[in-house]
């Protein structure tokens, strides 16, 4: 399960930049950054959604 979690963590970490890419044809440095943010947060979080 941890594998399968970290797989979902690495995938939105991608699929951010990606979809700008597809959707305006470049990608600015902030898009990687928010995906990279948004991947480590659900890594850090997880699935449970553990308050702050």
């Amino acid at each position: 399960m941890a594998l399968v979690h970290r797989l979902i963590s690495v995938g939105i970490a991608v699929a951010v930049p990606a979809a700008v890419f597809f959707a305006s044809g470049n990608v600015a440095i902030e898009f990687i950054v928010l995906g990279a943010v948004t991947g480590f947060a659900y890594w850090y979080w997880g699935p449970t959604g553990t308050l702050l």
